[in-house]
């Protein structure tokens, strides 16, 4: 297994654990080889798309519901299967915030950007304008949801109809959007409070731009005894004697005191 290629391993592997099990099973065998055996799989971190694909996406359609659609998804890093379930209720113009209820998950607070807010408007006044009486209680409604007195959510064929047009699935985008963040930040707390997304995945991101990012600590430069007056180093801390010893933390003193 150590000679061969890594993709090459993980095509014998399985079958070469299904032989030994059998021949350990007919008794052929005493002792199955590969049965700790276990291979590394990489990680598949996300791929971020070009700059100006959000610009290039929202022009692509005209409707005021698509642009919404696609605005929480590319801006938002909403899932696809969030949008249907989105309620009327949960969208709170005046403070900038929208609510995102998930089942068996904690509620998910998005605090809007300045082009989803008016993205919005737009959206309710055409859906006012087209369905004044209609009673259903989700953000986005197509026309048989609306007009269905028991207020269904929207389908998913709608949704997914809107991504097809402008050529790029709901995963791409939500991808993008949670690896361009992570570009800025290597705090993976700061993505799951961001997008609501698990420990796990804000990991994933986080690792994807570990080549990227500058070290912060810059480590002192080793100065030599020779260098130094009176043949002390430099990085010497004198011993403290009294309470002060315990309280004070020693530094990293570039110069040296004759």
């Amino acid at each position: 297994m150590k000679a061969t290629q890594p993709t090459r391993r993980h095509t014998v592997h399985p079958p070469l654990r299904s032989l030994f099990r059998t021949l350990r099973r007919v008794c052929q065998i005493f002792r199955d080889p590969a049965r700790r055996v276990s291979l590394p799989t990489a990680p598949r971190l996300p791929v971020p798309l070009p700059s100006d694909t959000l610009n290039v996406i929202l022009t692509r359609v005209d409707d005021a519901r698509s642009q919404l659609i696609i605005a929480l998804v590319a801006i938002h890093a909403l899932a696809h299967e969030d949008l249907p379930s989105l309620l009327f209720d949960a969208l709170d113009r005046a403070r900038g915030r929208l609510r995102v209820r998930r089942v068996g998950r904690p509620d998910h607070h998005v605090h809007l950007d300045e082009v989803t807010p008016a993205l919005a408007t737009a959206w309710l006044r055409k859906r006012y304008r087209r369905w004044p009486r209609t009673t259903n209680p989700h953000l986005l409604v197509s026309r048989v949801s609306a007009t269905d007195d028991t207020g269904p959510m929207l389908s998913t064929e709608v949704t997914r109809t809107v991504f097809e047009r402008v050529g790029m699935p709901a995963r791409k985008l939500r991808q993008d959007r949670i690896y361009d963040e992570a570009r800025h930040t290597a705090d993976p707390v700061h993505l799951m409070r961001l997008f609501g997304i698990g420990k796990s995945t804000a990991m994933k991101y986080v690792a994807a731009h570990s080549d990227e990012r500058p070290d912060l600590i810059t480590p002192c430069a080793p100065v030599a005894q020779a260098d130094v007056p009176g043949g002390r180093r430099a990085d010497a801390v004198p011993a403290r004697v009294g309470p002060a010893a315990a309280t004070e933390r020693p530094t990293c003193s570039m110069t040296a005191t004759p």
